[in-house]
């Protein structure tokens, strides 16, 4: 097989889909776990620079609007592995996994930060994601 940029396109769109696949494959199993614990949503903070990158905070809201605990356990295949995971752990994994499929080095450099939101209520899972980034402006001036 030769190496060329156009294989490496194709074997990194390939990959891409597979991850986008498995996402949406666990992305219902997840939101079931959290509705049978009657959690209504959850927050996930992220951030990374400098070549490091972290979860911070996961807040979940129960249905009456108050803080609730991320309890039991949910059966997810992320990477290829299908195995049970602490339900806290598995969104853990849940947004590492869909960093890396739609911002793979987010912790480069400058770097970025966001919060993926889980709307178990409409089903919804977005990922508000920013990124960082230095810029430079010159200016020449001839006198």
């Amino acid at each position: 097989m030769s190496n060329t940029k156009d294989d490496w396109m194709a074997r990194h769109e390939a990959e891409a889909k597979r991850q986008a696949e498995r996402l949406a494959a666990g992305k219902p199993h997840l939101l079931a776990a959290l509705k049978a614990k009657r959690i209504a949503s959850v927050t996930v903070e992220y951030d990374g620079s400098c070549d490091e990158g972290q979860i911070g905070q996961i807040a979940a809201t129960g249905r009456n609007g108050k803080p609730a605990a991320l309890k039991g356990s949910v059966l997810l295949d992320l990477d290829g592995d299908r195995c049970k995971h602490g339900l806290s752990h598995a969104i853990e994994e849940f947004t590492w996994e869909l960093l890396l499929a739609y911002h793979a080095g987010f912790e480069i450099n400058d770097g970025g930060y966001g919060t993926l939101t889980i709307d178990v209520t409409k089903g919804t899972i977005t990922l508000d994601h920013n990124d960082r980034f230095t810029d430079v402006t010159n200016t020449l001036t001839e006198v």
